[in-house]
């Protein structure tokens, strides 16, 4: 059987249903009907161009049901209780080191955003009480979605649960993690003016991770730094990388995520990252894709929030997966840049013409980009750096 491409199946499909229709002998004027002409070509090159892109496997038609999600898509049960309770207790500590507060005064303030964040988000919650089941395994009833999507809501019983002071449950950190995010928010970025903003998220996002490295990070066994002074022809990324993969294997453990798998940069080739030309002083990248992250939803919720209020921006609570690792390359000195982005975890991928459900773009992925060296960049096209 010969394969059709995409013009050739066009131009059948348009002979099957009539590429123009003929107007009617009563139609009032040539430009109505031209325009009716155009209008009716559109929608039939529409419709058309749809089912090709069925028939090529380009997209997974809206109303196919995706099969079941990865098992390691959900977030792990459990939390490690003592590295849950410092990784939501430095957030704070840095937070009104950087702002010029006190972590009490931030502490004092986290019950009322906890209420906020489940009177904002309750109707995104999943019915089932937290100390009678896993959070997780209560999505898979009827009419709810599937394990493994990310938790954009919260229930009312998390408000008691977290007065508890136990967050080694995931759902119950996540929310945590939630509420504190828009404490310090208020304290790093509401009602500051956009220079001062950017100055005090900088001292956030360094001080959170140079705090990770040296508390509850402290035991990963990390590659030596270079010597001071020895230039990057000297130096070895990969150990860098090998470095990144140490923190996180020390989070996965923790029970922070399910797993993680470092990716080949788009662009590439086979390659994961270009060693070579970043010793010559140029740019290279890699990334990580991060499955069962209990931070998504909330870190979801955190971006919505600062795509439509402005308040916010730069702070969420999935730098707590990210400052650490700008931390470790920076002391390496390694100029980089990470950032998160959110992929679909569903087999195959939706239609795009379609509204698909931010519940399913549970997994992260992180980018890091190692910077090219200043005044590198003249010698070629793009300029300095």
């Amino acid at each position: 059987m010969q394969l059709l491409d995409r013009q050739a199946a066009l131009r059948l499909l348009a002979l099957g249903v009539g590429a123009v229709p003929r107007p009617a002998a009563s139609d009032a004027d040539l430009s109505s009907v031209v325009r009716r002409a155009v209008v009716r070509g559109a929608q039939i090159a529409d419709q058309a161009d749809s089912v090709w892109q069925q028939v090529a496997g380009e997209v997974v038609p809206a109303w196919q049901r995706p099969r079941a999600l990865p098992q390691a898509t959900v977030p792990p049960p459990l939390i490690d209780r003592d590295f849950a309770r410092v990784m939501l207790d430095l957030p704070l500590e840095v937070a009104a080191r950087c702002g010029g507060s006190t972590s009490a005064a931030l502490q004092a303030q986290v019950p009322n955003a906890r209420q906020d964040a489940v009177l904002l988000y309750k109707d995104g919650a999943a019915p089932t009480p937290l100390q009678n089941e896993p959070f997780y395994g209560a999505l898979s009833r009827a009419g709810e979605p599937p394990p493994g999507t990310a938790v954009r809501g919260f229930a009312p019983s998390l408000i008691a649960a977290a007065s508890a002071g136990d967050f080694s449950n995931s759902t119950l950190f996540g929310f945590e993690a939630y509420a504190r995010w828009r404490v310090l928010t208020a304290a790093l970025s509401d009602e500051r003016e956009p220079e001062e903003r950017r100055r005090l998220q900088r001292c956030f996002y360094q001080a959170m991770g140079d705090a990770m490295l040296d508390g509850p990070l402290r035991d990963v066994p990390l590659p030596e730094s270079p010597r001071p002074g020895v230039p990057r022809s000297g130096q070895s990324l990969q150990s860098a990388v090998d470095g990144c993969g140490r923190l996180l294997d020390a989070m996965r453990a923790k029970g922070l995520f399910s797993r993680y798998s470092l990716q080949t940069t788009l662009g590439s080739g086979s390659d994961l990252f270009d060693e070579g030309d970043w010793q010559d002083g140029g740019s290279t990248g890699w990334q990580y894709v991060v499955s069962g992250s209990a931070l998504v939803g909330g870190s979801q919720l955190a971006q919505d929030r600062t795509a439509a209020t402005g308040r916010g921006a730069g702070l969420y609570p999935g730098q707590l997966l990210t400052a650490p690792l700008s931390a470790f390359l920076r002391r390496r000195g390694v100029a980089a840049r990470l950032e998160e982005y959110f992929l679909d975890n569903r087999v195959g991928r939706p239609d795009p013409r379609t509204f698909s459900d931010p519940r399913y773009y549970s997994d992260v992925l992180l980018e890091v980009v190692a910077l090219e060296e200043p005044n590198v960049g003249s010698r070629s096209e793009g300029g300095n750096w």
